[in-house]
């Protein structure tokens, strides 16, 4: 039950992302980002490099969503900005975290898992990676990834976590693959 209640937390979030974002400003699309926002994501997509700011007001947090096999409490941090929209396609992601800022600080850089959506497994690991893609309105099904956190360091309005990824994605025989980076600031 507990699943079901987080995945229909996740669809409102996501309508809610979508909602917000179409009334957003455009001016932020280009490589280099604009603003004072340290956040970021940065994807590699049909050959080409996009980078976009992330900013603090469109984080969603979801705190209590789970406990890892140790016991720790859980949180969903997500960039509900659908990124590079006027490319024709989107892509959001979030994180799952300690949601203590100094057992998140304690995590140790290295490997850890994506998931397919919060109902998967693999939102009850701390540091799992969960991608969106939308082509065209259409989106598309995560089907495998990795995920390297390299650095977590701590700021005075939260935790930065910086990674990379790589995803698959299909939408019936469609396969697309997205790689990228970010650095994630989580109040």
């Amino acid at each position: 039950m507990k699943k079901i209640n987080l995945m229909f937390t996740m669809l409102a979030i996501i309508f809610a992302a979508l909602s917000f974002t179409a009334c957003g400003s455009d001016d932020d699309d280009n490589a280099s980002g604009g603003g004072s926002s340290t956040s970021y994501i940065e994807v590699n997509f049909n050959g080409k490099t996009y980078r976009e700011k992330i900013y603090e007001e469109v984080l969603a947090q979801i705190d209590n969503s789970g406990v890892d096999e140790q016991g720790k409490k859980l949180s969903f941090t997500y960039d509900m900005q659908a990124h590079f929209d006027n490319n024709g396609f989107n892509f959001m992601f979030g994180i799952v975290h300690y949601r203590n800022k100094s057992e998140l600080l304690n995590s140790i850089p290295g490997s850890y898992p994506c998931a397919k959506d919060i109902v998967d497994d693999n939102f009850d690991n701390n540091l799992a990676f969960i991608p969106l893609l939308k082509i065209d309105g259409d989106e598309y099904e995560f089907v495998s990834g990795t995920h390297q956190v390299k650095k977590i360091s701590s700021a005075s309005d939260g935790v930065y976590v910086e990674g990379s990824f790589t995803a698959t994605f299909k939408r019936d025989s469609d396969r697309k693959n997205v790689t990228g980076s970010y650095k994630l600031l989580i109040p």
